[in-house]
């Protein structure tokens, strides 16, 4: 018999790979996303990978959770499913003209966000040495936006936007983790994907990009087209990445206590930078790779405080209506 302990070590170890794993195939995601961005409006991909991802969530949930998962409080799976495409579209539109890693560096300011956020929206205490890790992170984003030291990029803060509004929805989280499973958030977040992108389209059908404008406007509004075989296999490949990348951060944050868990998310970032190298021919500089760095530390200091409170993507995605995120 293999004993307790090394059955649960072996559990553990698995988790965080699988969390690993998750968050490294969603970083080809945004390679992909970078690569189509040019081509198609940033709403019309989220579009189609919604509609393929949600069948892919619906038979894993119903295998997971022997069932049909049950919804409560509509509205803030409404607010929560808002939110998050307001993240999701900001940190695409980044992509389409920043570098990913440099994309993907100023949205790990996103748990620091949660954790700052807590006190005035959750009543949730903060305590001092949680505000010096979130100054840590402040001053990572600095290094990496460099103001004063030439022209700032407004796309640079777009990921920061994206953060805030992902903040922002992981609380929705926390609030609806009180009587809602993680399958049925994962499942609300999907439809308010198809809803919002269409309703994104419909809005912005007879608006077309100046011909001098940056890419992220222009993926904004690019004019919705029939997409060829190639490219329709590609939206419809984000969509799968989408679900297997949800289905794995899910089973790791079930098998791995979230303090062990939690840092193998930023495995993403040494993957963007090779997307970003392999494809297009991208590396961050060294002021990026340092505030990256800081960004980091500040957010493995912040978890390290809390002791496993981690507000993290997969917490809310848990394919289970027995667990709660």
């Amino acid at each position: 018999m293999i004993p307790k302990s090394a059955a649960g070590a072996s559990r553990q170890t698995l988790g965080m790979l699988s969390v690993a794993a998750g968050v490294s195939i969603f970083s080809l995601q945004d390679a992909i996303v970078k690569g189509m961005s040019g081509s198609f409006p940033v709403h019309e991909i989220v579009f189609v990978r919604s509609l393929v991802a949600f069948p892919l969530l619906l038979i894993a949930t119903i295998a997971e959770a022997r069932g049909w998962p049950a919804f409560r409080r509509f509205g803030l799976h409404f607010l929560r499913g808002l939110l998050m495409y307001a993240a999701f579209t900001a940190y695409y539109l980044a992509i389409a003209h920043l570098q990913i890693a440099e994309t993907v560096a100023l949205f790990f300011v996103a748990p620091l966000l949660v954790a700052a956020l807590s006190a005035p929206v959750l009543g949730e205490r903060v305590t001092p040495r949680s505000w010096i890790a979130i100054a840590i992170g402040g001053a990572g984003m600095l290094v990496i936006l460099r103001p004063g030291l030439g022209t700032l990029d407004p796309a640079l803060f777009l990921p920061l936007f994206a953060a805030f509004a992902y903040a922002l929805s992981v609380l929705c989280g926390r609030r609806l983790g009180q009587s809602q499973s993680g399958a049925a958030m994962a499942l609300s977040a999907t439809v308010c994907y198809v809803i919002a992108s269409g309703a994104m389209a419909l809005a912005l059908a007879n608006r077309l990009p100046p011909m001098d404008t940056d890419a992220s406007i222009k993926f904004l509004l690019n004019p919705w087209v029939w997409p060829g075989t190639e490219d329709l296999g590609l939206m419809a490949a984000c969509g799968a990445i989408s679900a297997a990348a949800f289905f794995l951060l899910g089973q790791g944050y079930r098998m791995a206590e979230a303090n062990r868990a939690a840092p193998f998310e930023y495995a993403s970032l040494p993957w963007s930078i090779l997307w970003g190298y392999l494809f297009f021919g991208n590396l961050p500089d060294i002021p990026t790779l340092l505030g990256a760095v800081v960004i980091v530390y500040g957010g493995l200091y912040a978890l390290q405080l809390e002791g496993g409170v981690w507000p993290r993507k997969a917490a809310l995605v848990i394919l289970s209506d027995e667990d709660e995120p």
